[in-house]
């Protein structure tokens, strides 16, 4: 390798670390600024560094800043496109990183995909990557804490994905709308479940999705 490919790659490694450094700072303008400037990077995408430090940001607080974060990331794991994509490594890194997932991480991709529908198919890309993501999205169905409409995005992955372990979750809801629709008090029972209610129809087009 001579001098100037040394002082090349040397360049590309330096801004790449202070680009990272840059997604973590407190200030949303530099932040913003750092994403937009990865993807300028000519190999970031070999990075296993960033692979995790994309995952890591899924729960970034500015809304439309983790919305161009998670469309790149899910760019960078859709192999059904000729953009470019993870290294093998990295993508092993990502992989890693999103089967560690926690629940509030899942709440802020359902997040964006409530307020953005433009996201389905880079959070459909990344949710395949998680193996356990399903357990986490069958919490989110149960906790009635949550507004309703994130129950409904959790319900959608659930079927889109495949998520065969969420399949219990599904049809217990189910079992409690119909049995509440039976129940004598059936005006008080159905207002008292009336987020289920209109979960109903979406957790019936998840279960026929997850029969195929």
């Amino acid at each position: 390798m001579n001098n100037h490919q040394h002082q090349s790659g040397f360049n590309i490694d330096q801004r790449l670390w202070e680009t990272a450094e840059g997604l973590l700072s407190p200030d949303p303008n530099i932040r913003e600024s750092s994403l937009d400037t990865l993807k300028e990077i000519d190999g970031f995408y070999r990075s296993p560094l960033v692979a995790s430090l994309l995952v890591s940001r899924i729960s970034e607080p500015d809304l439309e800043i983790r919305f161009h974060l998670i469309q790149l990331l899910g760019s960078l794991v859709d192999f059904d496109s000729s953009a470019q994509h993870f290294a093998d490594q990295a993508l092993v890194f990502a992989k890693d990183a999103l089967d560690q997932m926690e629940k509030i991480q899942l709440i802020r991709i359902l997040e964006v995909s409530d307020s953005y529908l433009t996201a389905e198919r880079a959070i459909r890309n990344i949710l395949k990557l998680s193996s356990y993501a399903g357990v986490g999205l069958s919490g989110i169905l149960n906790d009635r804490k949550l507004p309703v409409s994130l129950r409904q995005q959790a319900v959608f992955y659930c079927g889109e994905v495949g998520y065969l372990s969420s399949r219990p979750t599904l049809q217990n809801l189910v079992q409690r709308v119909d049995k509440s629709r039976t129940r004598s008090g059936e005006g008080h029972e159905r207002k008292k479940s009336r987020d289920e209610e209109f979960l109903y129809p979406f957790v019936i087009s998840a279960l026929e999705k997850l029969k195929s």
